[in-house]
């Protein structure tokens, strides 16, 4: 292998080359650069650092898709898309304490789960962390945006770009046996990633020519199988997820140009633990930065299309799987 940290495989190397858009697809309209932040609880704070190496080198987005707690990363950025709000973003992050999200008091939970008899956690906290540190409504945004919502009243994908943002928030990251359905008027949502994973559909409806989507909740391709109970069921999920994010991949290679990032902390830190935000973002920022000196950019400084796995600093840096 290489020691530039990249390997490609070649049976996804050609089917890259046959799916990839031809210039007379791309060039009839204007590039229009959709960033698509998808969730996984605590390792949503891995955008942020994503984010970061990202406006630095100049990668500036002309809308924004959001997931779960990608959806409160996707507002902040679309209300003002600069590196101030990144480095706001890094300290709310890091300001939220396990306690004010999962209150593990047995006595409160049990009498949260008998009141509710549906979760253990109250998702309306995840509206009040909305609503005091995002726009209040979509129509104050900088930037065009869409937060995904799982509408479990409806059984279908609830797209918000309109309204009230705590809502479509709060609405979009409440995990389902965690936090109780969110209610907008008579109607109850559930965690966007129920419906989709990664919002690339909802890019392309922005009127994407160009995507750049950071993925949080795959499995690492090279990590060992766990054989605890706990580690098979979230590695389980983990490739389940990644399947689902691999068929969107392809199915709409065609329709804009796709990066697709792949933070890839190790995944020793549960979704529901916060106490190591910081760790996140600073490990995948470095980790973002280190695979766009490594020749993430072409000639022109553009992301280079494909799903890039950015693996902990061994002797490879990035797995490219498309490129």
């Amino acid at each position: 292998m290489a020691e530039t940290g990249f390997w490609r495989s070649p049976s996804m190397l050609s089917w890259w080359r046959r799916r990839r858009p031809s210039n007379s697809q791309t060039v009839e309209r204007a590039r229009r650069l959709i960033f698509v932040l998808g969730g996984g609880g605590s390792r949503g704070a891995c955008s942020v650092g994503v984010l970061k190496a990202l406006l630095e080198a100049g990668i500036r987005p002309d809308g924004l898709v959001g997931c779960s707690s990608g959806a409160f990363n996707a507002v902040a950025l679309a209300a003002k898309p600069d590196l101030q709000t990144i480095e706001q973003l890094a300290r709310v992050w890091g300001s939220i304490r396990n306690r004010d999200l999962f209150d593990r008091n047995p006595l409160r939970m049990a009498y949260r789960y008998m009141r509710s008899h549906n979760s253990f956690f109250d998702s309306r906290y995840l509206r009040t962390l909305a609503a005091m540190n995002l726009p209040a409504t979509f129509e104050q945004l900088t930037l065009p945006c869409a937060v995904i919502a799982t509408n479990l009243t409806r059984a279908r994908k609830e797209i918000f770009t309109t309204g009230s943002v705590p809502d479509a928030v709060a609405a979009s990251s409440a995990i389902p046996g965690l936090f109780n359905p969110y209610r907008i008027g008579n109607e109850e949502f559930v965690d966007g990633a129920v419906a989709e994973n990664v919002g690339l559909a909802e890019a392309i409806q922005l009127g994407a020519t160009h995507i750049v989507a950071i993925d949080n909740s795959t499995s690492n391709p090279r990590r060992p199988p766990n054989h605890s109970l706990t580690g098979i069921l979230a590695q389980s999920i983990q490739i389940m997820l990644g399947q689902r994010m691999l068929e969107e991949y392809q199915r709409f290679a065609q329709q804009a140009e796709i990066c697709l990032l792949v933070p890839n902390v190790e995944f020793g830190t549960a979704g529901t633990d916060f106490s190591q935000v910081d760790r996140l973002i600073d490990e995948a920022y470095a980790r973002t930065r280190a695979f766009l000196q490594a020749g993430g950019l072409d000639s022109q400084g553009r992301l280079e299309p494909g799903i890039h796995y950015m693996l902990p600093p061994r002797r490879q840096a990035v797995v490219s799987l498309a490129q």
